[in-house]
């Protein structure tokens, strides 16, 4: 017997094969067919309709036309179903939004340290704001989320550093300078694009997918562990022991925000309370944490008849403030750039491309895994396009710029799920409600917080710190990688009767899964080290991207097409052990506990029967 983990690799593929309306099914359950015209029509799954498959790099645009060709008769059909369940569609629409302003937040103090206060809080929840905006107005794939990266931080913040060494630049025209790259890195997308270059996504496998992530999260935990440092350094100006106590008390909230964080996100497990209560608890854990937290740095304060902070807090400015408004005048300053730096401008900007054309197709293609069984097509193609628009129009506001963002895309579909469905009906509960209103409406609430900054500058830094934290530890359940690292130190054979381990434990031989997780363990070691090569370290984007071809035609020649078919498959299968291990220990039974943690990043998957063959051949 068993079963498919929670939270997998687990990307849809790009189905060129096409579409000439999807098999919509509007406010029903899955599984009737019947069009809104009262037509049967092809799924766009099955290539039925029998339109010619796109190749990168043949057809200008045809991509793109195809995708609009494939969407646009849907577009009524995104805005009625959001509307037609009324005020259910904001349950959804907040969870996907505190799950991004959260880290929108976090971005922007990072933002504010790292480019000395000319991009900061404001400035990401207003780019973050427009990019939601339009990606849910005329986005291909509405259920995409998009925002600021911990990727594009650390490739700014190397570019500031660059720009802060060059005399004919220097911080003043930091700004322009950033405008530059981002025209230049929306022009490379429009080539892309009309180049049909999203067909690669194909390739994109759990390889370069899942050491992509662990890398996240460890800048996560690089910038946690920074920042907390630098709260032993602040105020600058204030006596070592007053620092010292600064330090400490923030740790001490980090610390207990991620604790706090985790043990609310477990709440389904609770035998305390009503189902609907431990579901509001778990799925808003982590801001339920945050308001916590923050009321508990209050608990300590700084001595009377100073102006220190204690612990220090968010230093949010109005967006009103002259230090924000005048990123609106960055367009006039765009001939100040010398020439030469604006020919310098294009590495970044190819840079960021690279990093952009992997980060954003991953996210939309883990927003619409085939374990959601969506109804209507991807839009890979165009919503690249869309992207290099939106690069544009940010870079000429003088912002950052956004892209798809984890795990907030397939987060948002996992929470759409059931909504406005008859849950007692078999299946309803899987059916996920594929509109354009929830993104709106989050976007519309990032957009809000602008206006907020006297409530957001009560929360203290260290809360951020912690989230920090928390996001890395969340993004481990499902990391295959990270599964495979323990085993180097795992028992297996202390596994209990009914808890459960990958199936490539037994199904792959044990030198194959070292061997590969070694490669990968080098592989992301590479791409870690080159982040701390100075200013080159801005390259980062195209070790990244050289996964995939390292991943297509070397490691395939090193490992039986049967071992890489269970250590880079595109699902998760895991057994349920029959019967206890030799070396359990039943003195523990009573302290043992079940289940896993849910993290944000996992994925709603149902349960796979591992092949019978296999099974029969492991026998």
């Amino acid at each position: 017997h068993s079963r498919r983990s929670r939270g997998g690799w687990r990307p849809a593929r790009v189905h060129s094969a096409s579409f000439t309306r999807a098999t919509l099914r509007p406010h029903t359950m899955a599984g009737d067919s019947d069009m809104p015209n009262g037509k049967v029509e092809p799924d766009w799954k099955t290539g039925a309709d029998g339109e010619a498959e796109i190749q990168c790099c043949v057809g200008f645009g045809a991509g793109i036309a195809k995708d609009f060709r494939r969407r646009r008769p849907l577009y009524g059909d995104d805005w009625s179903r959001g509307t037609g369940v009324g005020l259910k569609i904001f349950a959804p629409a907040t969870y996907i939004f505190f799950a991004s302003v959260l880290p929108a937040l976090t971005f922007g103090e990072q933002f504010r340290e790292e480019t000395q206060e000319l991009f900061s809080i404001p400035h990401i929840l207003c780019a973050t704001a427009i990019a939601g905006v339009l990606q849910s107005i005329f986005g291909g794939q509405p259920l995409l989320i998009v925002g600021v990266a911990e990727p594009i931080v650390l490739v700014y913040y190397y570019m500031f550093k660059y720009a802060d060494g060059q005399s004919d630049l220097g911080p003043e025209l930091f700004r322009p300078f950033c405008t530059w790259v981002l025209i230049f890195t929306a022009l490379m997308h429009f080539v892309l694009a009309f180049a049909n270059a999203s067909e690669y996504i194909n390739a994109f496998t759990r390889f370069s997918g899942e050491t992509f992530g662990t890398l996240i999260a460890l800048l996560f935990l690089q910038a946690a562990v920074k920042g907390l440092k630098d709260e032993f350094e602040e105020p600058h100006d204030a006596p070592v022991a007053y620092r010292m106590v600064n330090g400490i008390w923030s740790v001490f909230l980090a610390t207990a925000l991620v604790l706090l964080a985790i043990f609310l996100m477990g709440a389904r497990k609770w035998h305390v309370g009503r189902p609907w209560l431990r579901a509001l608890i778990a799925d808003y854990g982590a801001f339920i944490a945050v308001i916590v937290i923050t009321c508990v740095s209050y608990a300590v304060e700084a001595p009377d008849g100073v102006t220190w902070d204690l612990p220090t807090r968010v230093a949010c400015k109005q967006i009103y403030d002259k230090e924000v408004t005048d990123t609106w005048k960055t367009t006039k300053h765009l001939g100040d750039v010398p020439a030469g730096q604006v020919a310098v401008a294009l590495v970044p900007a190819l840079i960021i491309t690279v990093l952009f054309f992997f980060d954003h197709n991953v996210s939309a293609q883990l927003a619409q895994v085939d374990d959601f069984n969506l109804e209507k097509p991807p839009a890979y193609h165009y919503d690249f396009l869309l992207q290099g628009l939106n690069t544009l129009l940010l870079g000429l506001l003088g912002l950052p710029p956004t892209n798809g963002v984890l795990p907030q895309a397939p987060m948002h579909t996992r929470s759409l799920m059931g909504v406005g469905q008859d849950r007692s009906k078999p299946g309803a509960a899987d059916v996920v409600l594929e509109q354009r209103m929830s993104n709106l409406i989050q976007s519309v609430l990032v957009g809000i917080c602008l206006f907020i900054s006297p409530v957001i500058k009560l929360m203290p830094r260290a809360v951020l710190w912690g989230y920090f934290v928390f996001m890395a530890i969340e993004s481990f359940p499902g990391n295959q990688f990270i599964h495979r690292l323990t085993l180097f130190v795992m028992d297996i054979q202390s596994l209990r009767r009914g808890e459960s381990q990958p199936a490539y434990v037994d199904l792959v031989p044990m030198g194959d899964t070292q061997k590969f997780t070694v490669i990968q363990l080098t592989a992301l070691g590479a791409v870690y080290g080159v982040t701390w090569a100075g200013v080159y370290g801005i390259a980062f984007p195209l070790l990244i991207m050289a996964l995939v071809p390292l991943r297509q035609h070397l490691i395939v020649k090193w490992f039986p097409a049967a071992s890489l078919r269970h250590l880079d498959t595109a699902e998760d299968v895991e057994e349920i052990i029959e019967e206890d291990g030799p070396n359990v220990d039943h003195k523990l039974d009573k302290f043992s506990g079940g289940g896993v943690l849910d993290g944000a990043g996992a994925f709603v998957q149902k349960k796979h029967e591992a092949p019978v063959e296999e099974r029969m051949n492991r026998q």
